[in-house]
């Protein structure tokens, strides 16, 4: 009989932390590279018993987990003034573990706490408390433009907003379950025939879209459970409407979350609403959710970029400099990055390393919550690893653009370079290896003379780079059944293809490129591969969207699972096209 691999106290404690972060056995495996049996024998064990780590034996002292040692600090913090007796009471109680009040003494002395509680004054201080400020005078002015595309808004795909992505719909929503269908090939929103759009927005994790006209107004649709459309309400709506609140700003980018929204104004200001339980509106708050638009709380350079993952946010100043708010769980935020010193031995230096943090907490006893980031904090580290695992900085790092996927994020710099980070499943982060990267880590292959990106997307599990030439890169998963991409590898089927635009949802791809749409995805999928009625629905090869035929696709962008594209429609024969097209007039609620 083989025996289970003996693991460490951290070890155990780690795979606990991942079982109460509601990951598979399979996943946990994979992550922290150990046999799945063995990662059963720790949950089963803990469950009976209810400990992960060993009481220490007498005479030897207790070293804390670094799990330990973060809810040891978060009690210290928020129990001022309190004698060390009362905080491991306090810790105990938190983290579930049996510690003496000399371990909880000697290990408040290593974080810099000295006295009572209330003369807790760590010697590194956490940054970034205060919003981001610029003074007026060294401010810059900018006037951002719209993208210079304009044509007719097209959908195909799930539009059963509450649905999808969901088993069943809520009981909210119970009496829309109904409401809703599977457009398998485009189709032209009535309402919006004299609409000119000029760029539409939605995410892979997102079940709301939106469209910015040639004008700047902002419109929105589709579910609004936290009021992630602006309209200062919770009903979900069927076709686009406009944004009153920011009728009166020129809005020329936005971004969409899981269930909020992010919208940059002209003058680079940033206006932020939906769902706040974990910060990622960037309003200095947690709240369940923000119905109008509001200003995110940052006052620095004028910003260029927004971006938004799941329950986190991203936006770039006009300096090149990236920001970052939200649910730092798999390391997305880059955090604490004073705490982290690293010593490179053969140059013989020592810098300042970003060591992060997931920010992971015990709340109470089995429970796990996270100190999220409430305002825009600069991400300050860029690094490079070798394989054999040594650290290096690397410097003068201007951001260009930024992409996140539903637990990652994606840099492209001025030197087109690419850095990755955050949750690392599936190879999604391209670093030949599924560990969360907690600083953003250089991607080898767009590091050559000639060899750099030009472009960066993201799905929900997965990443995408142009190169300089033109080449298409594709790493991470759109199928988890299959195998894992674990570093970026060129997509054979689109050699010789210009990509101008490339969306990806939670499992499905279209791409514009040339005169044509080109889209792929494994089944399941809900019509946003638009082949059409009577048609194959899904493909695990790239092929041309027949029923695009004649159409010059100028923009895609894809939902969970939907499409939304702009046709051009400048000369009559392409306005000829677009009116053979099916109209889609959903009822009103």
């Amino acid at each position: 009989m083989v025996r289970t691999k003996e693991l460490s106290d951290f070890q155990r404690g780690t795979v606990i932390g991942c079982h109460l972060s509601n990951k598979s056995v399979r996943q946990i495996s994979a992550l922290l590279e150990l046999p799945r049996s063995t990662v059963s024998a720790v949950i089963v064990k803990w469950k009976r018993l209810g400990a992960t780590t060993a009481q220490p034996r007498s005479g030897r002292p207790h070293k804390l987990t670094e799990l330990d040692r973060r809810v040891l600090k978060h009690v210290a913090r928020t129990n001022r003034p309190s004698s060390v007796a009362t905080l491991t009471t306090e810790f105990q109680t938190a983290s579930g573990s049996k510690v003496s009040t000399r371990t909880v003494r000697r290990e408040l002395r290593e974080m810099g706490f000295h006295g009572r509680a209330a003369a807790h004054k760590p010697k590194i201080t956490k940054s970034g408390l205060q919003a981001v400020t610029v003074a007026d005078d060294i401010k810059e002015k900018v006037k951002l433009d719209l993208p210079k595309v304009k044509g007719q808004l097209l959908i195909f795909g799930a539009t059963n907003w509450d649905l999808i992505g969901r088993k069943e719909v809520p009981k909210a929503q119970a009496a829309f379950r109904n409401l809703g269908q599977n457009l398998w090939g485009p189709h032209r929103y009535g309402s919006l025939s004299d609409v000119q759009v000029s760029s539409v927005v939605s995410g892979p994790c997102a079940a709301h879209s939106l469209l910015i006209t040639t004008e700047g107004k902002l419109w929105s649709w589709g579910r609004n459970e936290k009021g992630q459309l602006g309209h200062g309400d919770t009903k979900r709506l069927e076709a686009p409407k406009l944004i009153e609140a920011l009728a009166d700003e020129v809005v020329v980018a936005a971004a969409c979350g899981r269930n909020h929204t992010l919208a940059l104004t002209e003058g680079g200001t940033a206006y932020s609403f939906g769902e706040n339980k974990l910060g990622q509106l960037g309003q200095g708050n947690q709240t369940d959710a923000v119905l109008s638009p509001a200003l995110i709380q940052y006052n620095g350079q004028p910003l260029v970029k927004v971006a938004c993952g799941a329950e986190f946010s991203m936006v770039v100043d006009c300096k090149g400099n990236l920001y970052s708010f939200g649910c730092p769980e798999y390391g997305q935020l880059v955090r604490h990055v004073q705490n982290w010193m690293v010593s490179c031995a053969l140059h013989d230096v020592l810098f300042l390393s970003g060591h992060n943090s997931d920010g992971k907490f015990i709340a109470r006893a089995q429970r796990i919550e996270f100190d999220c980031e409430t305002i825009a904090r600069r991400v300050a580290i860029f690094i490079e690893k070798s394989k054999d695992g040594q650290v290096t900085p690397v410097p003068n790092v201007v951001v260009r653009d930024v992409a996140c996927g539903g637990n990652h994020t994606l840099i492209l710099d001025s030197q087109k370079r690419v850095f990755s980070w955050g949750f690392g499943g599936y190879g999604r982060l391209g670093h030949t290896e599924q560990k969360d990267e907690m600083v953003p880590r250089l991607v080898k292959l767009f590091d050559f003379p000639g060899r750099g990106a030009s472009q960066i997307y993201t799905g929900y599990q997965c990443s995408f780079a142009i190169n300089e030439m033109g080449g298409l890169f594709f790493w991470g998963v759109t199928n988890t059944s299959r195998e894992s991409t674990m570093y970026p590898k060129a997509v054979q089927d689109l050699c010789g293809w210009k990509v101008r635009s490339l969306a990806c949802g939670k499992s499905s791809i279209v791409i514009a490129a040339d005169d044509s749409t080109i889209s792929w995805g494994p089944s399941p999928t809900f019509g946003e591969l638009g082949y059409g009625d009577n048609k194959a629905k899904s493909s695990t090869t790239a092929q041309e969207v027949k029923t695009l035929d004649g159409v010059y696709t100028e923009q895609v962008v894809m939902g969970y699972a939907h499409c939304l594209v702009i046709a051009r429609q400048d000369t009559p024969q392409e306005q000829d096209k677009l009116k053979k097209l099916p109209e889609y007039n959903p009822g009103p609620l």
